[in-house]
Parts: structure tokens; C-alpha cells; sequence
């Protein structure tokens, strides 16, 4: 029955003892026993929330892309460089040297949401 607690109780950390009781069939004394059990001889380890941070407005993911750009023979990486630096999400654009021609900072509010733009906008620029 222990097993069958702990399972609910890894779905969902809130569910109650009086949802797990009616569950199980056990009383509410006997799961919380079981539950205070399993805490003190380190079954349960913690309790864990599960995060959508795509969800969360104020979070800010800043990354550093490095970008290989063939120059245009008339203004060099200029023109390049101006068209991405146009878009919201770059906030800083760097020539540099070495394998990559440009190191941009790039900020969106998630992983997900930076990754969309390296995908979907930057990787599709000339």
C-alpha cells in the first residue's frame, strides 16, 4: 500500500491525505503514518514543484551567438550586421575575429523563446 502512496504522492506532492485515503481505502491516520514513515527513513526525499517558466513573464534569458557571415564586397560585415542587429531580440553586436565574424547578445524571456528566434530568424538571414 506504501508503494501505491508514493506513487500518487511523486504525481501529485499535493495531494492530500484525505484524497489519498479515499484512494486507497486506508484511513486518513494510517496514510499520514505511512507518509511521516516514508519521510523520516528518507524514502520521500523532497517535495518538488514542476516549473513552466515559459509561463513566467519577468524571467530574462541572455546568450551569446557567435554568427559566420560571408561580407559583402562592398561594405563588408556592415550590412550584415546592421540587418540583425534590427531585431528586438539582439540588444549588442561585436565583429569578431577568429572562426565566427559577429558575437551577438541575444535576450528573450526563455531558452525556448532565444532558441525560436536562432532557429527561425537568424538561421534563415542570407
Amino acid at each position: 500500500m506504501q508503494k501505491e502512496i508514493l506513487k500518487l504522492l511523486e504525481n501529485d506532492a499535493r495531494t492530500t491525505t484525505k484524497q489519498i485515503s479515499t484512494m486507497t481505502g486506508l484511513s486518513d491516520t494510517e496514510v499520514t503514518k505511512l507518509i511521516k514513515q516514508a519521510e523520516e527513513d528518507r524514502t520521500i526525499l523532497k517535495y518538488k514543484a514542476v516549473i513552466n517558466w515559459d509561463r513566467v513573464q519577468d524571467e530574462q534569458v541572455w546568450a551569446l551567438i557567435e554568427v559566420k557571415v560571408t561580407p559583402n564586397p562592398d561594405t563588408g560585415f556592415d550590412s550584415a550586421a546592421e540587418r540583425i542587429s534590427r531585431f528586438p531580440q539582439v540588444r549588442s553586436t561585436y565583429l569578431a575575429s577568429g572562426t565566427y565574424d559577429l558575437l551577438l547578445v541575444v535576450a528573450g524571456k526563455t531558452e525556448h523563446e532565444v532558441a525560436d528566434f536562432v532557429s527561425q530568424k537568424l538561421a534563415h538571414i542570407e
